[in-house]
């Protein structure tokens, strides 16, 4: 099948900046000073996932030495009631690394994102070290039921031609099949399948309550044309080839300016767990 194909053209924005001219006048204050310490939280990842049964969680907190025994006062700038925060980290001599153990109480409910803020005091910070970690801690803490079901290759054909290694999980809670980080990272494409190949497949695309979607954003921005979206086409078959062993997504990507061209995007399997 011959598709229409959308060539973009990269324009080159010019930007302008205004100068202000300085003077003696100008007020200045400094900054705070540096703190004798280099304390830091160690965790790279915005959100932390859990299973359903854990009763706690843990972040990574860090010094630049281990010189004598180091205690840290840990500031909670915001947590759900249900949280219960050490107020404090104890490093030993020698040590540079410790792990604070973060509670759960009763009231933490599924599939709801939990904000957690914290921050080390800034005396035990350094603020102005090139290299220094970050003083705050700011994620997204999540309970959830979704496990890898199998691992396959997605092949994408409209918008790079390009196949790559990818996890598929499923929810028994929620009766949802999920494909993580799809396109772009921290955007999931989700969908319900009735368990039957071929004929008798059927499946359709969701949102996170499993209701039906006709379209989603991709999480890929166009440079020149913003969010491109994918759109679900369900007026062709889409469902699962049992001979293949292999998903069939029939897509449209679109952006403002207009379409990329439809095919079908596909996932194989390889391993089921």
């Amino acid at each position: 099948m011959k598709l229409n194909k959308l060539f973009l053209l990269a324009g080159v924005a010019m930007l302008s900046f205004g100068m202000s001219s300085c003077s003696d006048d100008d007020d200045y204050t400094p900054g705070a000073p540096s703190g004798k310490y280099d304390v830091s939280f160690a965790n790279e990842e915005a959100k932390v996932v859990l299973s359903l049964d854990d009763a706690t969680f843990t972040v990574d907190v860090t010094r630049a030495n281990g010189d004598g025994e180091l205690t840290v006062p840990v500031e909670v700038l915001q947590k759900p009631d249900f949280f219960t925060v050490p107020q404090s980290i104890t490093f030993a001599a020698g040590e540079t690394e410790k792990t604070l153990e973060i509670a759960i109480a009763e009231g933490m409910e599924n599939f709801v994102d939990y904000n957690l803020r914290l921050r080390i005091p800034e005396a035990y910070t350094q603020a102005y070290k090139e290299d220094a970690g970050s003083p705050m801690l700011n994620i997204v803490v999540l309970k959830e039921d979704f496990k890898p079901w199998a691992e396959g290759v997605f092949r994408e054909n409209i918008l790079f031609g390009q196949a790559w290694n990818q996890t598929l999980e499923y929810s028994e809670i929620k009766d949802i099949y999920r494909l993580p980080d799809l396109i772009a990272s921290g955007t999931p494409f989700l969908f319900k399948w009735n368990g039957k190949a071929d004929d008798e497949s059927e499946l359709y695309f969701c949102d996170s309550e499993g209701k039906k979607i006709a379209n989603q954003a991709s999480g890929f921005v166009h440079k020149t044309y913003g969010m491109i979206i994918a759109n679900f086409l369900y007026n062709v078959w889409m469902g699962f080839d049992s001979a293949e062993q292999t998903f069939y997504f029939p897509i449209e990507f679109t952006v403002s300016a207009g379409s990329f061209g439809t095919n079908y995007d596909t996932f194989t399997i390889t391993k089921k767990y």
